[in-house]
């Protein structure tokens, strides 16, 4: 025991976490590997491309300002 420990109160039982009603339900297995792919035939490996976020949160950025400097160009005029 440390230190700390001397100086706690014990908890109470009452509140100690009961045990589940039911056992958890079994899990999944993995999926099987897909079998190889036959010597002759060559395999792909094209990954399409995706849009970078750092990119589409400066575009609306330059978007909302260009917007904003519109908005005030119409009540200004």
């Amino acid at each position: 025991m440390t230190r700390n420990d001397e100086n706690r109160a014990p908890l109470n039982p009452g509140y100690a976490i009961p045990p589940p009603l039911f056992p958890p339900p079994p899990r999944p297995l993995p999926p099987e590997a897909p079998a190889p792919a036959p010597a002759g035939v060559r395999r792909r490996r094209h990954r399409a491309r995706r849009v970078d976020g750092a990119f589409v949160s400066g575009a609306l950025t330059v978007l909302s300002l260009a917007g904003l400097l519109v908005a005030l160009a119409v009540v200004a005029v």
